[in-house]
């Protein structure tokens, strides 16, 4: 009986210490997790709202939100329709001006151009300005126009590029901008991200002192000329896209890149399509 348990016990012991070996299944990877970080989605938002909002959200905007971009993982339809919920409010068209008239005018307030017209209106009474008084009331009409802008935005009388218009003819762009020369270049480079070449400098500052000339194919000879040319060009729709690559993204477009974009934005004149297509992009939020 004793060898009997001595003999069941070695067996036991064998086989209690032999080891399990791992199988391993060739190319056999688990899933990616796919699902978005919280943070991801918590910055995209307060990133959102600062740059179309010009603040980061309050009150329960966050968390509605959240609700939308959590429906889908962050889907870029989920994006976009919180980004629709953004940019049909007043308040993006407000910033849109705010934001063009710090970057282009030095934030000039609206008293400061009341102060401009009255200013305007108080020579056109004075005798010694009499052989001005046509240019007076053009300044008056520029500046009148200027201060409609953001009223005009917000309820859809005019759009983005007709906003850069505006600030772009009137009296304070123009002292800003002194002289016909610095009025063409930067325009160039404020709105196109790039010098004029020879020509295009010699042929706006003709046009822009009011003799013929021809910028981007097009003929005119006064600065209004100038500025619908300048506006209604090629150029013009590529540099918006260069604007919000390097503003949102801190990087050039590529050749496609400025195609894709630009193309669709001339076609419909929809600036605020076509930031809403960048900021639902992957890139925009952080997971690319």
């Amino acid at each position: 009986m004793k060898k009997v348990i001595i003999a069941a016990l070695l067996f036991l012991g064998i086989h209690s210490c032999s080891k399990t070996e791992d199988v391993f299944i060739k190319n056999n990877q688990p899933p990616t997790d796919k699902t978005i970080d919280s943070s991801t989605i918590l910055l995209y938002i307060n990133k959102t709202y600062i740059n179309l909002m010009g603040r980061e959200p309050v009150g329960n905007e966050r968390a509605q939100a959240l609700s939308i971009l959590n429906q889908n993982n962050f889907s870029i339809d989920n994006r976009k329709q919180f980004l629709d919920n953004l940019l049909n409010k007043p308040e993006y068209k407000r910033n849109l001006f705010i934001v063009a008239n710090a970057e282009f005018l030095n934030s000039i307030d609206s008293s400061d151009v009341a102060n401009q017209i009255y200013l305007f209106q108080l020579f056109v009474t004075q005798p010694q300005y009499a052989p001005f008084v046509d240019i007076l009331n053009m300044e008056i009409a520029r500046m009148t126009a200027l201060n409609k802008t953001k009223q005009d935005l917000v309820s859809g009388a005019l759009d983005y590029k007709g906003m850069l218009k505006r600030i772009t003819n009137n009296y304070f762009y123009d002292q800003i901008n002194m002289g016909t020369e610095n009025f063409v270049v930067f325009s160039f480079i404020n709105y196109l991200f790039r010098y004029p070449s020879d020509a295009e400098l010699a042929q706006g500052k003709i046009m822009v002192d009011g003799n013929n000339a021809t910028l981007f194919l097009q003929l005119g000879n006064s600065k209004s000329d100038f500025i619908n040319i300048f506006f209604d060009s090629n150029d013009y729709f590529e540099g918006q896209v260069r604007y919000i690559f390097k503003k949102y993204l801190f990087r050039e477009p590529t050749s496609a890149e400025i195609t894709f974009y630009a193309n669709p934005y001339k076609a419909t004149g929809d600036y605020t399509a076509m930031q809403k297509n960048i900021f639902s992009t992957d890139e925009y939020a952080g997971i690319k």
